[in-house]
């Protein structure tokens, strides 16, 4: 009986397995790679068509029963098979499959794959970013990206760079792209995100990728990431680096012997003698040299050799007589600014986390001191990022960082300041000595601040008169005045998501910004340009705000195993606040003081106002894909700006299409193309401009005696002001091929309307100007991201090598000119606003230069010559009376069609003819290689830039060959050994004889004599490493420890020595502070 039972009870249990196997029941589950969750995946069951995509979290949810398997797939990755059993609930971990597809990028209020992105967004891999000593994330961006130009107009630590992507989207508008932190969009200064928090950072620049972000996508948009917490083991991560700041690329090549430059002071005062008819020139020379009284000669105290001033040059030779000696000898301008900048740099961060919560968190200091005199820059961060999954259906999450910030400035605002250090160390004469010295050439005691006296060159407590730069010494003003700014940034970012069912999500996130900005500026009372006043104050602070509310709704689901729908629509209000405050006084009670209650008199009226904006938007994305192989991505925004009165709102939007041909059966099989994608898209972009107050009538407030007197800005309202538009089609490829190259081109064309402009009115008009909308720009270029492993290597340990290289092939014209508003006919001509060296007209390159074209120098009368055209009114060939000579050709032109042009030249610039040139600032070609290798636990990895086939205005050169200035009003290039010196000389250097004829100051004028190529090769970066074998680093107890070394700005190769043409946009200069190069030595410890 009890064995009769024992098989009856076999089979019910045998029954009801089979039916449970049987029963279809519900399976969740989480796909994820080693960074985290991947949204979008596909998961079928195999042999069905039930299927469907996970959220954007990663998870999912499918019927299914026990004993079907589920095929876990996507992009990039390899597929993984998981049966399924008594469980209910099954994750996956899938592994990399091909690196080139399998990139998890972030994107527009979402993340995606590459091959599924029908936009151009372009991930930057973290080991080149770490790769870069940088204290401003912006200056991390140089050479990373096809398109995207990097221009890094100041060396100062801490400096921001500016960031121009597909060339320059406005003329007068914003040319910025918008950045986004974690999601949010980021209006603080980019100086307080410390680079070792982030993760990464992906570029958008199509109007596929960018058209989301609506008004404030237009110049493209750089999405930043930070590090985030993993579920697991605990990770604390400690990496510490020391560098050394020095001034090693090369600056223009000056005379630096003072014997050299008497001499050629002598030379000069001798050829004005020649040409004035003077009997005797060298007499006249040498007399005058050291003689001030009569303004030509320089001040008898600067002759430090041990003769009276008219003995020290003997006129036979023209040199230093024989047997002079120096009394003293000056000191080094350079030495005096510039010497080695320690850089000190820590970071900690410990991150980890479990199923439900993950966190990171950070702190970081750094004390990055330059290479000129009180440069620097501070900076302490911390940063915690916190994510936690309550329970199946409510997620929250956010992060919370500090940041504060001194910047010592030593450059100033204007390069151009004659208390810009930077102009004395290339400009300044070797006969000036940056101290005072007394008569018997010892240098001069400072009984105010100790040390030594610095001369000012004003005639004033014993200074000399100084004809370079007088009343100012840029190295004593960085080094006895205080120009410092303390900044605090506080950054909060709050995020819920509601699973609400299997495929709809709803996410809310707010983002705070709060910046504050103290700026000091103290003028000590004893020299300079303050001591007439007692010592100056200059206070201002300012408070930024920024404020951000999202809420979107989206969907995600897959139907029939084929069609892949993911969508959202969402709400975003944007509010920002700008206050100033800023006060002056003089007459410092304490020297030095940092407070205006210790000084005497008000500067200027103080200056408070406040400034703010806020952007309404409501937009929707729809992404769909079938069978992962054709791609659709559509996109619709309505932004409404308070900047405008009239025309707050704004429509913008795009289409994408991408086509993954190598999926095609034609194609599957081919040995040589491993993937091609093929994609497409357009889009409508507009951009709000710069103004906060675009079209309102603002008044000037003057506190007067019983009243207030009211005065209205100079610029007239215009409340029809509304958006510039951007129209971007685009058209390109990705591809791999041989299991060794990747190839990406894109093909854009921009077209830009409604440009902003400020239009001249009639003084009677009571305003000076008014802001319209009009003009047409195109910007249009070819990209192209080339990758190519030299060497794979067999093993992880073999020799591995790979070049990349990125550029950009950029054109702009203005295709319609803005309007006159007097006449409303379309304008012919308008120098353009940002430089005055390029002209906007209709066809041409918005940075073609337009300016005088230089012929040479006159062998006859060593004067320089320039192209006068000119109206050949009787037709006779020869200018003379009654032609009439051209000053614009093109306004000419324009104006008489029919002239009879010819063509002769003159020693006068002042009538010599401005036209185009031909050259533009916008290089044909410009991008970076990199080239990278790996042998065992070794990596090494570097960086170039290269430029090609553009040109610059070298004003910095043009600064140092002024050939009419009085002796002693500035420093020579070397070149200045080539002039004029006799008739017959042929040279392309003019004569130096300052004040004989004004056509002299005339062959310095602006022309192409300046315009250089700036072509370059720049070594930007190297960093070699080590990493601990495994094996020995468990033996420590650590997870990994890397060592390495690197180096950044190496080496530059231009057209002339210390022409820098990464530094500009089209005119160089010697007043910036010059970039720095930088070694360092670090190591990186996790545990």
């Amino acid at each position: 009986m009890r064995s009769k039972f024992k098989w009856i009870f076999t089979l019910l249990l045998a029954l009801s397995m089979q039916f449970s196997f049987a029963q279809e029941k519900t399976v969740t589950g989480v796909v994820s790679d080693k960074t985290g969750p991947l949204p979008g995946a596909n998961v079928v069951v195999k042999g069905t068509k039930n299927s469907t995509q996970t959220d954007f979290d990663g998870k999912f949810t499918i019927k299914a029963k026990a004993g079907d398997v589920l095929e876990v797939s996507f992009t990039g990755y390899s597929t993984k098979s998981i049966s399924v059993g008594a469980s209910n609930t099954y994750n996956a971990s899938l592994d990399e499959a091909s690196t080139a597809l399998s990139e998890v990028i972030v994107v527009g209020y979402g993340k995606t794959t590459k091959e599924a992105y029908t936009g151009t967004a372009t991930k930057i891999k973290t080991e080149n970013l770490e790769a870069k000593t940088v204290s401003n994330v912006s200056q991390s961006l140089r050479g990373e990206v096809a398109g995207v130009s990097v221009i890094t107009g100041s060396g100062a630590p801490g400096a921001d760079a500016t960031i121009r992507i597909r060339g320059f989207g406005s003329i007068n508008g914003n040319r910025a792209p918008l950045y986004v932190v974690d999601g949010a969009p980021y209006s603080s200064d980019i100086s307080a995100i410390n680079p070792e928090d982030i993760a990464n950072i992906t570029v958008l620049k199509d109007a596929a990728a960018t058209s989301i972000y609506g008004s404030r996508g237009a110049n493209g948009v750089i999405l930043i990431t930070t590090k985030q917490g993993k579920a697991g083991k605990s990770v604390i991560s400690v990496d510490v680096k020391t560098s050394v700041n020095s001034f090693s690329l090369p600056n223009y090549d000056v005379l630096t012997s003072p014997e050299e430059y008497i001499g050629l002071a002598w030379s000069e005062l001798r050829q004005n003698a020649f040409l004035s008819g003077n009997p005797n020139p060298d007499a006249y020379a040498s007399n005058n040299l050291f003689d001030s009284t009569n303004a030509i000669g320089l001040d008898p105290a600067y002759n430090m050799w041990n003769v009276p001033g008219d003995q020290v040059i003997d006129p036979a030779t023209g040199r230093v007589a024989t047997g002079v000696t120096r009394r003293y000898t000056p000191t080094s301008w350079k030495d005096t600014a510039f010497g080695t900048g320690f850089r000190s740099e820590a970071n900690v961060q410990f991150s980890g986390g479990n199923d439900k919560t993950k966190y990171a968190t950070s702190f970081g200091y750094l004390d990055d001191k330059g290479a000129a005199v009180n440069s620097s820059y501070k900076r302490y961060t911390t940063r915690l990022n916190l994510e936690s999954k309550v329970n199946d259906w409510f997620k929250i999450g956010g992060n919370m960082s500090y940041s504060g910030g001194r910047y010592m400035q030593t450059d100033g605002a204007d390069q151009s300041t004659s208390v810009n250090l930077f102009s004395y160390t290339v400009g300044a004469p070797p006969i000036y000595d940056p101290y005072l010295r007394d008569a018997a050439g010892n240098l001069v005691a400072d009984p105010y601040f100790g040390g030594y006296q610095f001369d000012f060159g004003n005639g004033d407590n014993g200074n000399p008169v100084r004809r370079f730069l007088n009343n100012s010494n840029g190295i004593a003003e960085a080094t006895l005045n205080k120009e410092q700014t303390d900044a605090s940034t506080f950054l909060g970012n709050f995020n819920t998501e509601i699973n609400i069912t299997n495929s709809l999500d709803f996410e809310t996130r707010y983002s705070g910004q709060y910046e504050t900005n103290d700026a000091t500026s103290v003028g000590n009372p004893f020299y300079g340009q303050n001591a007439g006043s007692e010592g100056s104050l200059f206070i201002t602070k300012t408070k930024t705000t920024n404020q951000n509310f999202l809420q979107l709704l989206r969907f995600n689901k897959s139907f029939a195993g084929k069609h892949g729908v993911e969508a959202f629509v969402a709400h975003e209000s944007t509010e920002y606040r700008y206050d100033i405050l800023s006060a002056g006084a003089t007459g410092a009670v304490v020297p030095m003081a940092e407070s205006l209650y210790q000084y005497t008199t008000e500067y200027a009226t103080p200056t408070n106002y406040r400034l703010g904006w806020t952007l309404e938007s409501y937009f929707a994305q729809l992404n769909y894909n079938y069978q992962q192989k054709y791609f659709l991505t559509a996109s619709a925004r309505r932004d409404g700006s308070s900047r405008f009165i009239n025309n707050k709102w704004g429509t913008f939007g795009s289409v994408g299409l991408g086509w993954v041909v190598s999926k095609e059966s034609f194609l599957a099989k081919s040995s040589t193309i491993d993937y091609l994608k093929l994609k497409a898209s357009y889009g409508i972009i507009g951009d709000q401009g710069t103004s906060l107050q675009y079209g309102f009538r603002i008044y000037n407030l003057t506190p007067l005696t019983g009243g207030i007197l009211y005065t209205p800005n100079a610029t007239r309202p215009n409340p029809e002001l509304t958006w510039e538009t951007s129209k971007i089609a685009q058209v390109g490829f990705e591809s791999s091929w041989f299991d060794r190259l990747n190839l990406d081109v894109d093909y854009y064309v921009k077209n830009t309307t409604n440009l902003f402009f400020d239009n001249a009115l009639p003084a009677s008009s009571g305003y000076t100007n008014i802001q319209i909308n009009s003009g047409k720009l195109q910007n249009s270029g070819l990209e192209f991201d080339i990758n190519y492993q030299l060497l794979k290597g067999k093993n992880a340990d073999d020799f591995k090598l790979s070049l990349g290289v990125n550029g950009e092939m950029l054109k702009s014209k203005m295709v319609d000119m803005p309007e006159d508003y007097t006449t409303g006919e379309e304008k012919i001509f308008q120098f353009d606003p940002n430089t005055g060296l390029a002209a906007l007209v209709k066809g041409h390159s918005l940075y073609e230069y337009y300016m005088r074209e230089w012929v040479g120098v006159d062998p006859a009368t060593g004067l320089g010559m320039y192209n006068l055209y000119y109206n050949d009114v009787n037709d006779d060939g020869i200018f003379n009376n009654g032609d009439e000579a051209i000053g614009n050709y093109t306004n000419f032109l324009n104006d008489h069609p029919d002239a009879n042009v010819m063509r002769t030249v003159t020693n006068n610039s002042s009538i010599a003819t401005q036209k185009f040139t031909g050259k533009s600032a916008i290089p044909k070609v410009r991008g970076a290689f990199r080239l990278n290798a790996s042998y065992r636990n070794f990596d090494l990895t570097t960086q170039f830039g290269y430029s090609f086939g553009g040109y610059a205005y070298d004003n910095g050169y043009a600064t140092l060959m002024q050939t009419g200035d009085q002796i002693g009003s500035n420093n020579y290039h070397v070149d200045i050994r080539d002039r004029w010196q006799q008739p017959g000389d042929i040279t392309n250097v003019p004569r130096m004889s300052a004040g004989f004829a004004t056509e002299d100051t005339y062959s310095s004028a602006t022309s192409t004599r300046f315009l250089i190529k700036s072509d370059y090769i720049a070594f930007n970066n190297a960093k070699l490493g080590y990493t601990l074998p495994k094996s020995y680093a468990d033996r420590l107890g650590l997870s990994k420890f890397n060592v390495y070394i690197s180096g950044d700005n190496l080496a530059l190769f231009s057209a002339r020595k210390g022409f820098n043409p990464q530094t500009f946009t089209s005119t160089s200069g010697i007043g910036g502070y010059i970039p720095m190069t930088t070694f360092s030595i670090g190591s990186k410890i996790e545990f």
